[in-house]
Protein backbone atom coordinates (compact mmCIF):
# COMPACT_ATOMS: atom_id res chain seq x y z
CA UNK A 1 0.00 0.00 0.00
CA UNK A 2 2.81 2.38 0.39
CA UNK A 3 4.35 2.00 -2.48
CA UNK A 4 1.26 2.69 -4.54
CA UNK A 5 0.54 5.66 -1.97
CA UNK A 6 4.05 7.04 -2.84
CA UNK A 7 3.23 6.58 -6.75
CA UNK A 8 0.19 8.93 -6.73
CA UNK A 9 2.28 11.33 -4.91
CA UNK A 10 5.15 10.98 -7.66
CA UNK A 11 2.66 10.47 -10.31
CA UNK A 12 1.88 14.18 -11.77
CA UNK A 13 6.04 14.84 -11.92
CA UNK A 14 6.26 11.89 -14.62
CA UNK A 15 6.19 13.00 -18.38
CA UNK A 16 4.93 9.65 -19.93
CA UNK A 17 3.26 6.81 -18.10
CA UNK A 18 2.99 3.30 -19.46
CA UNK A 19 4.47 3.92 -22.63
CA UNK A 20 6.46 0.40 -23.21
CA UNK A 21 9.85 1.88 -25.06
CA UNK A 22 12.20 5.19 -25.58
CA UNK A 23 10.64 8.68 -26.44
CA UNK A 24 12.44 11.58 -27.67
CA UNK A 25 12.27 14.91 -25.36
CA UNK A 26 12.24 18.70 -26.61
CA UNK A 27 15.95 19.84 -25.54
CA UNK A 28 15.70 22.89 -27.95
CA UNK A 29 19.10 22.77 -29.25
CA UNK A 30 21.26 21.60 -32.28
CA UNK A 31 24.21 20.84 -30.86
CA UNK A 32 25.34 17.73 -29.90
CA UNK A 33 25.09 16.60 -26.41
CA UNK A 34 27.79 14.46 -24.61
CA UNK A 35 26.62 13.61 -21.26
CA UNK A 36 23.19 13.60 -19.05
CA UNK A 37 23.35 13.66 -14.90
CA UNK A 38 19.92 13.27 -12.64
CA UNK A 39 19.57 14.16 -9.31
CA UNK A 40 16.64 12.46 -7.89
CA UNK A 41 16.56 13.14 -4.26
CA UNK A 42 14.63 15.45 -3.15
CA UNK A 43 15.03 17.94 -5.92
CA UNK A 44 14.88 15.97 -9.15
CA UNK A 45 16.96 18.15 -11.42
CA UNK A 46 18.63 16.40 -14.46
CA UNK A 47 21.22 18.37 -16.73
CA UNK A 48 22.73 17.63 -20.00
CA UNK A 49 25.88 19.31 -21.17
CA UNK A 50 27.83 19.55 -24.76
CA UNK A 51 28.96 21.47 -27.89
CA UNK A 52 29.85 25.44 -27.32
CA UNK A 53 29.60 25.12 -23.86
CA UNK A 54 25.65 24.03 -23.69
CA UNK A 55 24.22 23.08 -20.34
CA UNK A 56 20.48 21.81 -20.46
CA UNK A 57 18.30 21.56 -17.38
CA UNK A 58 15.41 20.06 -16.20
CA UNK A 59 12.85 19.77 -13.03
CA UNK A 60 10.48 17.45 -14.48
CA UNK A 61 12.02 14.09 -15.37
CA UNK A 62 12.41 16.16 -19.26
CA UNK A 63 8.92 17.39 -19.61
CA UNK A 64 11.03 20.31 -20.87
CA UNK A 65 14.40 21.37 -20.59
CA UNK A 66 15.96 25.07 -20.25
CA UNK A 67 19.18 26.61 -21.11
CA UNK A 68 21.49 27.52 -18.24
CA UNK A 69 24.06 30.28 -18.90
CA UNK A 70 27.39 28.94 -18.79
CA UNK A 71 30.78 30.66 -18.95
CA UNK A 72 32.75 28.79 -21.36
CA UNK A 73 32.12 28.37 -25.21
CA UNK A 74 34.22 24.87 -24.97
CA UNK A 75 32.55 21.45 -25.80
CA UNK A 76 31.50 20.07 -22.10
CA UNK A 77 31.90 16.46 -22.19
CA UNK A 78 30.98 14.83 -18.97
CA UNK A 79 28.62 15.83 -15.68
CA UNK A 80 28.48 14.47 -12.05
CA UNK A 81 26.96 15.21 -9.19
CA UNK A 82 28.09 14.27 -5.25
CA UNK A 83 27.22 11.18 -4.91
CA UNK A 84 25.82 11.19 -0.89
CA UNK A 85 23.44 14.06 -1.64
CA UNK A 86 23.80 15.71 1.46
CA UNK A 87 24.09 19.23 2.20
CA UNK A 88 25.43 19.55 -0.81
CA UNK A 89 22.76 18.36 -3.46
CA UNK A 90 22.45 21.26 -5.28
CA UNK A 91 25.99 21.44 -6.21
CA UNK A 92 27.41 19.66 -9.68
CA UNK A 93 30.70 20.01 -11.84
CA UNK A 94 31.39 19.65 -15.30
CA UNK A 95 34.41 19.01 -17.43
CA UNK A 96 35.36 19.53 -21.22
CA UNK A 97 37.44 21.82 -23.17
CA UNK A 98 39.33 21.49 -26.77
CA UNK A 99 42.73 22.54 -27.31
CA UNK A 100 42.75 23.40 -23.18
CA UNK A 101 40.39 22.40 -20.87
CA UNK A 102 37.76 23.50 -18.86
CA UNK A 103 36.16 22.85 -14.84
CA UNK A 104 33.17 24.10 -13.93
CA UNK A 105 31.24 24.18 -10.91
CA UNK A 106 27.82 25.40 -9.18
CA UNK A 107 26.25 25.52 -5.77
CA UNK A 108 22.74 26.17 -6.61
CA UNK A 109 21.46 24.04 -8.96
CA UNK A 110 23.09 25.62 -11.99
CA UNK A 111 21.66 29.06 -11.32
CA UNK A 112 25.45 29.99 -12.04
CA UNK A 113 28.41 28.21 -13.19
CA UNK A 114 32.06 29.05 -12.48
CA UNK A 115 35.04 28.32 -13.97
CA UNK A 116 37.00 26.37 -11.34
CA UNK A 117 39.95 25.34 -13.22
CA UNK A 118 41.72 25.58 -16.77
CA UNK A 119 43.40 21.96 -16.90
CA UNK A 120 45.97 22.21 -20.25
CA UNK A 121 44.36 19.52 -21.44
CA UNK A 122 40.77 18.90 -22.47
CA UNK A 123 38.92 17.05 -19.72
CA UNK A 124 36.44 14.14 -20.91
CA UNK A 125 35.00 12.73 -17.81
CA UNK A 126 34.56 13.47 -13.79
CA UNK A 127 33.13 11.50 -11.09
CA UNK A 128 32.68 12.30 -7.28
CA UNK A 129 33.43 9.51 -4.40
CA UNK A 130 31.30 11.27 -2.18
CA UNK A 131 30.36 14.93 -1.27
CA UNK A 132 34.06 16.54 -1.02
CA UNK A 133 35.85 14.25 -3.11
CA UNK A 134 36.21 14.36 -7.37
CA UNK A 135 38.27 13.60 -9.99
CA UNK A 136 38.30 14.49 -13.71
CA UNK A 137 40.68 12.77 -16.66
CA UNK A 138 41.14 13.54 -20.14
CA UNK A 139 44.10 14.45 -22.61
CA UNK A 140 48.04 13.55 -22.30
CA UNK A 141 47.10 11.12 -19.26
CA UNK A 142 45.94 14.06 -17.00
CA UNK A 143 43.98 13.56 -13.99
CA UNK A 144 42.72 16.18 -11.34
CA UNK A 145 41.25 16.42 -7.93
CA UNK A 146 39.11 18.58 -5.60
CA UNK A 147 38.78 17.73 -1.93
CA UNK A 148 36.77 20.58 -1.59
CA UNK A 149 33.48 19.63 -3.37
CA UNK A 150 34.67 21.52 -6.54
CA UNK A 151 35.75 25.10 -5.77
CA UNK A 152 39.50 23.94 -5.86
CA UNK A 153 41.45 21.48 -8.47
CA UNK A 154 44.93 20.20 -8.46
CA UNK A 155 47.09 17.36 -11.01
CA UNK A 156 47.85 14.44 -9.77
CA UNK A 157 50.38 12.29 -11.74
CA UNK A 158 49.14 9.38 -13.85
CA UNK A 159 52.10 7.09 -14.87
CA UNK A 160 50.48 6.54 -18.30
CA UNK A 161 50.09 9.50 -21.05
CA UNK A 162 47.28 8.10 -22.77
CA UNK A 163 43.94 10.04 -23.71
CA UNK A 164 41.56 9.07 -20.78
CA UNK A 165 37.90 9.22 -21.47
CA UNK A 166 36.08 7.13 -18.71
CA UNK A 167 35.82 7.50 -14.72
CA UNK A 168 34.53 5.99 -11.70
CA UNK A 169 34.98 6.20 -8.46
CA UNK A 170 33.34 4.01 -6.03
CA UNK A 171 34.16 6.44 -2.88
CA UNK A 172 37.20 8.09 -1.60
CA UNK A 173 40.18 5.57 -2.31
CA UNK A 174 38.45 3.44 -4.67
CA UNK A 175 38.53 4.54 -8.57
CA UNK A 176 39.30 3.79 -12.11
CA UNK A 177 40.17 5.30 -15.44
CA UNK A 178 40.22 3.71 -19.32
CA UNK A 179 41.32 5.45 -21.96
CA UNK A 180 43.09 4.71 -25.49
CA UNK A 181 45.06 1.61 -26.47
CA UNK A 182 42.87 -0.53 -24.12
CA UNK A 183 44.42 1.33 -20.69
CA UNK A 184 42.79 0.73 -17.84
CA UNK A 185 44.29 2.28 -14.15
CA UNK A 186 42.68 1.80 -10.62
CA UNK A 187 43.86 3.62 -7.29
CA UNK A 188 42.74 2.31 -3.54
CA UNK A 189 44.39 5.82 -1.99
CA UNK A 190 42.46 8.09 -3.47
CA UNK A 191 44.82 8.92 -6.45
CA UNK A 192 47.74 9.33 -4.16
CA UNK A 193 49.01 6.04 -6.89
CA UNK A 194 47.71 4.92 -9.74
CA UNK A 195 48.53 0.89 -11.30
CA UNK A 196 48.08 -0.47 -14.60
CA UNK A 197 45.37 -3.19 -14.88
CA UNK A 198 45.42 -5.91 -18.06
CA UNK A 199 42.39 -5.38 -20.06
CA UNK A 200 43.01 -7.98 -23.10
CA UNK A 201 42.82 -5.25 -25.64
CA UNK A 202 44.39 -2.53 -27.27
CA UNK A 203 40.50 -0.74 -28.07
CA UNK A 204 39.65 2.24 -26.88
CA UNK A 205 37.47 2.61 -23.71
CA UNK A 206 35.33 5.58 -23.42
CA UNK A 207 32.85 4.84 -20.57
CA UNK A 208 33.00 3.06 -16.81
CA UNK A 209 30.56 2.11 -14.22
CA UNK A 210 31.05 0.36 -11.02
CA UNK A 211 28.73 -1.19 -8.66
CA UNK A 212 29.91 -3.71 -6.39
CA UNK A 213 31.16 -5.03 -10.03
CA UNK A 214 32.84 -3.01 -12.73
CA UNK A 215 31.70 -3.10 -16.41
CA UNK A 216 33.85 -0.63 -19.43
CA UNK A 217 32.74 -0.17 -22.61
CA UNK A 218 34.54 1.11 -26.05
CA UNK A 219 35.12 1.06 -29.55
CA UNK A 220 34.11 -2.01 -32.00
CA UNK A 221 31.44 -2.89 -29.60
CA UNK A 222 33.72 -3.64 -26.52
CA UNK A 223 32.32 -5.19 -23.24
CA UNK A 224 34.24 -5.63 -20.47
CA UNK A 225 33.75 -6.75 -16.82
CA UNK A 226 34.96 -7.12 -13.72
CA UNK A 227 34.14 -9.00 -10.18
CA UNK A 228 37.77 -8.62 -8.33
CA UNK A 229 37.83 -4.34 -8.41
CA UNK A 230 39.67 -4.98 -12.15
CA UNK A 231 42.47 -7.69 -10.66
CA UNK A 232 41.18 -9.77 -14.20
CA UNK A 233 39.23 -8.31 -16.62
CA UNK A 234 37.06 -10.62 -19.12
CA UNK A 235 35.20 -9.55 -22.19
CA UNK A 236 31.42 -9.91 -22.24
CA UNK A 237 29.46 -10.52 -25.60
CA UNK A 238 27.61 -7.46 -26.71
CA UNK A 239 26.39 -8.51 -30.22
CA UNK A 240 27.35 -5.14 -31.80
CA UNK A 241 30.23 -3.71 -33.98
CA UNK A 242 29.59 0.15 -33.18
CA UNK A 243 31.81 2.01 -31.18
CA UNK A 244 30.02 2.51 -27.44
CA UNK A 245 30.67 5.32 -25.42
CA UNK A 246 28.66 5.39 -22.26
CA UNK A 247 27.72 2.98 -19.73
CA UNK A 248 25.44 3.05 -16.33
CA UNK A 249 24.53 0.36 -13.96
CA UNK A 250 23.93 0.63 -10.38
CA UNK A 251 22.26 -2.91 -9.56
CA UNK A 252 19.09 -3.34 -11.95
CA UNK A 253 19.31 -2.73 -15.67
CA UNK A 254 22.63 -2.07 -17.06
CA UNK A 255 22.53 0.27 -20.33
CA UNK A 256 25.26 1.30 -22.76
CA UNK A 257 24.81 3.75 -25.76
CA UNK A 258 26.95 4.37 -29.03
CA UNK A 259 26.96 5.12 -32.06
CA UNK A 260 24.31 5.05 -34.74
CA UNK A 261 21.97 5.27 -32.09
CA UNK A 262 22.95 1.86 -30.39
CA UNK A 263 21.75 0.73 -27.30
CA UNK A 264 22.47 -1.93 -25.25
CA UNK A 265 20.64 -3.49 -22.08
CA UNK A 266 22.12 -5.44 -19.57
CA UNK A 267 21.65 -7.32 -16.56
CA UNK A 268 22.08 -5.37 -13.57
CA UNK A 269 25.51 -7.29 -12.42
CA UNK A 270 26.82 -6.73 -16.28
CA UNK A 271 27.50 -10.20 -17.03
CA UNK A 272 24.76 -10.44 -19.82
CA UNK A 273 24.05 -7.47 -22.86
CA UNK A 274 22.01 -7.56 -25.68
CA UNK A 275 20.55 -4.34 -28.17
CA UNK A 276 17.43 -2.26 -27.09
CA UNK A 277 15.15 -1.15 -29.51
CA UNK A 278 16.36 2.39 -30.44
CA UNK A 279 14.42 4.90 -32.12
CA UNK A 280 17.04 7.38 -33.11
CA UNK A 281 20.24 6.55 -35.60
CA UNK A 282 22.23 9.60 -33.79
CA UNK A 283 24.94 8.52 -32.01
CA UNK A 284 24.56 8.75 -27.79
CA UNK A 285 26.74 9.33 -26.34
CA UNK A 286 25.65 9.85 -22.97
CA UNK A 287 23.48 7.51 -20.51
CA UNK A 288 22.34 7.78 -17.09
CA UNK A 289 19.46 6.58 -14.67
CA UNK A 290 17.73 6.54 -11.64
CA UNK A 291 15.20 5.00 -9.07
CA UNK A 292 12.59 7.29 -7.94
CA UNK A 293 10.68 7.25 -4.66
CA UNK A 294 7.79 5.51 -6.37
CA UNK A 295 10.16 2.65 -7.14
CA UNK A 296 10.15 3.13 -11.38
CA UNK A 297 12.99 3.41 -13.37
CA UNK A 298 14.07 6.63 -15.31
CA UNK A 299 16.50 6.72 -17.91
CA UNK A 300 18.43 9.13 -20.49
CA UNK A 301 20.31 9.26 -23.35
CA UNK A 302 21.76 12.19 -24.85
CA UNK A 303 23.81 12.31 -28.63
CA UNK A 304 24.29 14.43 -31.14
CA UNK A 305 22.30 17.44 -32.56
CA UNK A 306 20.38 17.84 -29.63
CA UNK A 307 18.83 14.35 -29.05
CA UNK A 308 17.34 13.30 -25.89
CA UNK A 309 15.58 10.17 -25.43
CA UNK A 310 13.68 8.87 -22.21
CA UNK A 311 12.78 5.76 -20.88
CA UNK A 312 10.07 4.73 -17.88
CA UNK A 313 9.77 1.72 -16.33
CA UNK A 314 6.21 1.68 -13.94
CA UNK A 315 7.77 0.08 -11.30
CA UNK A 316 10.90 -2.33 -9.99
CA UNK A 317 8.50 -3.56 -6.61
CA UNK A 318 9.99 -3.73 -4.00
CA UNK A 319 10.64 -7.58 -3.92
CA UNK A 320 14.27 -9.18 -4.62
CA UNK A 321 14.96 -8.80 -7.71
CA UNK A 322 16.34 -11.81 -9.77
CA UNK A 323 16.14 -11.81 -13.46
CA UNK A 324 18.19 -9.06 -13.29
CA UNK A 325 21.57 -10.69 -12.16
CA UNK A 326 20.23 -9.62 -8.28
CA UNK A 327 18.31 -11.36 -5.49
CA UNK A 328 18.53 -12.72 -2.16
CA UNK A 329 21.94 -12.74 0.02
CA UNK A 330 22.93 -16.11 0.02
CA UNK A 331 25.71 -17.75 2.39
CA UNK A 332 26.11 -22.05 1.71
CA UNK A 333 23.56 -22.25 -0.66
CA UNK A 334 20.82 -20.90 1.90
CA UNK A 335 19.03 -17.39 1.29
CA UNK A 336 18.78 -14.77 3.31
CA UNK A 337 15.86 -11.67 3.58
CA UNK A 338 16.02 -8.70 5.31
CA UNK A 339 12.94 -7.90 7.41
CA UNK A 340 10.55 -6.03 7.61
CA UNK A 341 11.64 -4.82 4.46
CA UNK A 342 10.35 -1.81 4.17
CA UNK A 343 11.48 -1.09 7.53
CA UNK A 344 11.59 2.97 9.47
CA UNK A 345 14.13 2.27 11.80
CA UNK A 346 16.57 -0.65 10.85
CA UNK A 347 16.30 -4.13 9.59
CA UNK A 348 17.29 -7.11 10.66
CA UNK A 349 19.03 -10.59 8.67
CA UNK A 350 17.28 -13.34 10.81
CA UNK A 351 19.70 -16.15 11.49
CA UNK A 352 22.96 -13.88 10.70
CA UNK A 353 22.80 -11.03 13.14
CA UNK A 354 26.41 -10.95 13.78
CA UNK A 355 27.59 -11.27 10.27
CA UNK A 356 28.76 -8.18 8.91
CA UNK A 357 27.22 -6.31 5.70
CA UNK A 358 28.05 -3.32 3.77
CA UNK A 359 25.55 -1.17 2.08
CA UNK A 360 25.49 0.98 -1.26
CA UNK A 361 23.57 3.36 -2.32
CA UNK A 362 21.16 3.55 -5.27
CA UNK A 363 24.16 5.31 -6.67
CA UNK A 364 26.26 2.49 -6.22
CA UNK A 365 28.57 4.25 -3.24
CA UNK A 366 29.41 2.29 -0.08
CA UNK A 367 27.95 4.08 2.82
CA UNK A 368 28.90 1.62 6.01
CA UNK A 369 28.89 -1.59 7.49
CA UNK A 370 26.29 -3.59 9.39
CA UNK A 371 25.83 -5.97 11.69
CA UNK A 372 23.28 -8.19 10.29
CA UNK A 373 20.81 -7.47 13.24
CA UNK A 374 20.90 -3.30 12.67
CA UNK A 375 21.04 -2.67 9.53
CA UNK A 376 20.50 0.57 7.83
CA UNK A 377 20.11 2.52 11.94
CA UNK A 378 20.40 5.63 11.47
CA UNK A 379 20.34 6.09 7.34
CA UNK A 380 18.27 8.45 6.19
CA UNK A 381 15.14 7.24 3.91
CA UNK A 382 15.91 5.67 0.57
CA UNK A 383 16.81 2.66 -1.18
CA UNK A 384 19.86 0.65 -0.44
CA UNK A 385 21.29 -2.23 -1.42
CA UNK A 386 23.20 -4.84 1.15
CA UNK A 387 25.73 -7.53 0.38
CA UNK A 388 28.10 -9.95 2.56
CA UNK A 389 31.00 -7.96 3.74
CA UNK A 390 32.57 -11.22 2.54
CA UNK A 391 31.42 -10.95 -0.63
CA UNK A 392 29.36 -13.66 -1.09
CA UNK A 393 26.41 -13.89 -2.83
CA UNK A 394 24.06 -11.25 -4.34
CA UNK A 395 23.05 -7.86 -2.65
CA UNK A 396 19.09 -7.64 -1.69
CA UNK A 397 17.38 -4.22 -1.92
CA UNK A 398 15.52 -2.57 1.05
CA UNK A 399 14.06 0.07 1.60
CA UNK A 400 13.86 2.67 4.40
CA UNK A 401 10.54 4.81 3.89
CA UNK A 402 11.06 7.56 7.15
Amino acid sequence: MKKWLLLLVFLPLIPSLGFPGWVTQTSGTDRNLRDVWYLYDPFYRGWAVGDSGTILTTTNFGTSWAPQSSPTSLTLYGIAHDPVRGFFREWATAVGGDSSGVILHTTNGGNVWSVRATPPSAMYAVSYGDSLHGWAAGGAGSIWRTTDGGFTWTFQAAPLRVTWYGIWFEDAQRGWVCGTNGAIMATTDGGATWGSQASGTSDTLRGASFYVRGVVVGDSGKILRTANGGSTWSPVPSGVSEDLYSVYMRGYDAYAVGANGRILKGSGDGSTWAPDTSITSKHLRGIHYILSADWAIHVWAVGDSGEILYKFILSVGAEEESSNGWGKLSAGGEPRTAHPNPFTSFTTLPGHEADLFALYDISGRRVGVYKGDRIGEGLRAGVYFVRAESGDGKPVRIVKVR
